[in-house]
């Protein structure tokens, strides 16, 4: 973002009402040669003004009004390094002319974007005791001020990234941008552009790791479904990398000029993209999507009416119908007045990083880093800090999962022409997330004969009965990808027409007794003496009332129950060895009655249900492993009868 943009028109009209007896020349043909100019540049015709305006000054050097002019026409044209000859060559010949004033604030500007931040502080303080009475010049000064300030301290107090670029495999291409990895870090997707303009095609691409050779394999398309003679970029995957999203601009029947579209995966096919929708789509411009974990909540970028800048980061969420909810603002504390962009959800879905130039930085985009506190409110953003920011514009920046390391792009102008490489990089301490996550992966199946099932998994955090998230298991191969977050016990709920449910809670720590994360749900198929052990039904110690935190388990047990009217179920209460026999048999008797009590409240029929306490005739478990131990009292669900 240009702070000079302003102020333009100012360089060029100083003197539009002026005669030539007010110029600071006396030579007629450097006056006629700046009248022809003054003339092209009431038309914005900067580049044809350029050449009459270097000709008055070959004639009259001291000709300051055409060397300001000079300097707010090729700061126009974007020629930034020559509008800073031009302005230096003003103030020279008078620093204390009145008319020089805001040439102090381009030097300024200029000597910040090429981080020489002590100039550029100097230049816009003297620019700002030029302008006593303009408050609103004063604060955008005053702004970038400041971030000269934190720029210096950043580069005082670096943080150790140990950037590198990734291997050669993925940086095939001269330009490739916005990468994103799978929980596993075993898949890298970008975008890639195979030329040097905008309109050039733009596809989505992906390499795989080779541990063996910690090399990445050559790119390949996504799929001839997603990439089209259209562009398609900045992707995002949900954790089992079977819902994609990605912007494309024209072509495609859509909303406005860029819209984002979503594609979902079964087996190993990618099905046709659609327009992801209304509630996100609009007739602006929507672009580089960010997927949550689970693929239920969406942020991406728009420009749309009802922000609060030129770029801001929307959200939208799904309902439990699957619908997308219209997109919400995600507030003034992430966006300014400025442009943000590129927004990443941490695969915890508690922290977000993203590019603005509207926050306190080092020059250009830099990246920041947001978590979600009370309330739904983000915190106030944090810089990512020198050298992953510096005066350059830095996007498009992936977090792991395991919020270890990341992935992002750096542009740079080389002999060959401008390129785009993907780096990676440690994520200090500073900046990681506050809750870690990982993930548990595996295959849902039939217990008799193990073939794949489409099976719902539903998520709820066990200490409020919360809904966290859901996911479906892929038809053909099963598969499933659940990604948890440290500081909960979830109750986790596997359930598929046809079959007994299952259900088990989780928490991180959990995760150090799998083997590579990895964990296969068998479901039995419904049958008499088939069964489900309610894992997540809870009670206090030597008590037979449920506590708050089984609510999310007798939910599933009722719509199961709706949902399979002619099943009898006998609920079956089960006890430890601890204590006498007697009263073990009557504890398991009083758990059992309470669970078969609270689902007949809901409106389940009597006739359906019975229950029975088993005491500790049938123990799971001997020996002196507690925790083994504790998985004797339990509450099980058993189908006893089939109805006709």
């Amino acid at each position: 973002m240009r702070y000079t943009l302003l102020f333009l028109f100012v360089f060029i009209f100083v003197d539009s009402h002026a005669q030539y007896t007010s110029y600071h020349s006396e030579d007629k043909k450097a006056l006629r040669d700046y009248e022809e100019a003054r003339q092209l540049l009431k038309r914005s015709q900067f580049r044809e003004a350029i050449e009459p305006m270097l000709d008055a000054v070959e004639r009259d050097p001291d000709f300051i009004e055409v060397w300001l002019a000079l300097g707010s026409a090729s700061n126009r044209l974007g020629w930034d390094s020559l509008s800073f000859v031009y302005f230096k060559k003003a103030i020279r010949i008078d620093p204390d002319y009145p008319k020089s004033k805001y040439a102090y604030h381009a030097i300024g500007e200029q000597f910040y974007k090429e981080a020489v931040y002590d100039s550029a502080e100097a230049y816009l303080e003297h620019y700002i005791r030029t302008i006593p009475n303009d408050p609103v010049k004063e604060t955008v000064a005053k702004s970038m001020i400041m971030d000269c300030r934190f720029a210096q301290q950043a580069l005082l107090n670096p943080f150790e990234y140990n950037i590198r670029q990734l291997a050669d495999h993925a940086n095939s291409f001269q330009l490739q941008y916005f990468p994103a990895l799978s929980v596993d870090q075993q898949k890298l997707y970008f975008t890639r552009r195979v030329g040097m303009n905008n309109y050039d095609d733009e596809d989505i691409y992906f390499c795989e790791y080779d541990s063996a050779s910690q090399m990445w394999s050559v790119p390949a398309s996504v799929s001839d479904q997603i990439n089209s003679e259209f562009n398609e970029g900045a992707a995002s995957l949900s954790a089992d990398e079977r819902t994609l999203v990605f912007t494309s601009c024209d072509g495609r029947r859509g909303y406005g000029s860029c819209d984002i579209y979503i594609a979902q995966k079964v087996g190993d096919d990618w099905s046709k993209p659609e327009n992801i929708g209304k509630a996100v789509n609009s007739a602006a411009w929507e672009a580089q999507p960010s997927l949550s974990a689970d693929g239920r909540t969406i942020l991406f970028v728009s420009n749309r009416r009802g922000g609060y800048g030129g770029k801001d980061i929307w959200m939208s969420t799904k309902n439990r119908r699957g619908e997308w909810q219209s997109a919400i603002n995600l507030g003034k504390r992430i966006n300014s007045n400025k442009d943000e962009i590129s927004p990443f959800i941490h695969a915890n879905g508690e922290t977000i990083y993203f590019s603005s130039n509207g926050h306190e930085g080092l020059g250009g985009l830099d990246i920041y880093m947001s978590e979600i506190e009370r309330d739904s409110l983000w915190k106030f953003p944090v810089n990512l800090g020198y050298p992953l920011n510096d005066e350059h514009d830095q996007v498009s920046l992936y977090i792991a999962s395991d919020s270890k390391t990341g992935v992002y792009t750096i542009e740079k102008l080389t002999k060959t022409g401008f390129q785009s490489k993907l780096y990676t990089f440690d994520l200090p301490d500073r900046f990681q997330v506050t809750n870690q996550s990982a993930y548990l992966k595996g295959r849902v199946v039939d217990a008799d004969n193990h073939s794949p099932i489409t099976a719902e998994i539903q998520v709820y955090h066990l200490s409020n009965n919360h809904f966290y998230s859901e996911l479906t298991s892929d038809a053909k191969t099963g598969a499933y990808t659940l990604v948890l977050t440290e500081g909960n016990r979830y109750g986790i709920y596997v359930t598929s027409p046809g079959y007994m449910f299952v259900d088990f809670s989780f928490t991180l720590e959990d995760l150090k007794s799998f083997d590579q994360n990895l964990l296969d749900i068998e479901l039995q198929p419904i049958k008499v003496g088939a069964s489900s052990t309610l894992g997540n039904v809870f009670f206090d110690h030597d008590d037979a009332s449920l506590k708050p935190e089984s609510m999310s388990e007798l939910r599933v047990v009722y719509y199961f129950l709706r949902q399979n009217p002619k099943l009898k179920m006998e609920i079956a209460g089960h006890s430890d060895s601890e204590g006498s026999e007697s009263y073990n048999l009557e504890l398991s008797m009083r758990r059992a009655k309470t669970v078969h009590d609270f689902l007949i409240s809901k409106g389940i029929s009597p006739s359906q249900l019975s229950y029975k306490g088993y005491g500790e005739s049938r123990l799971l478990y001997t020996g002196e492993n507690p925790h083994l131990l504790a998985e004797n009292r339990r509450i099980e669900f058993l189908v006893s009868e089939i109805g006709e």
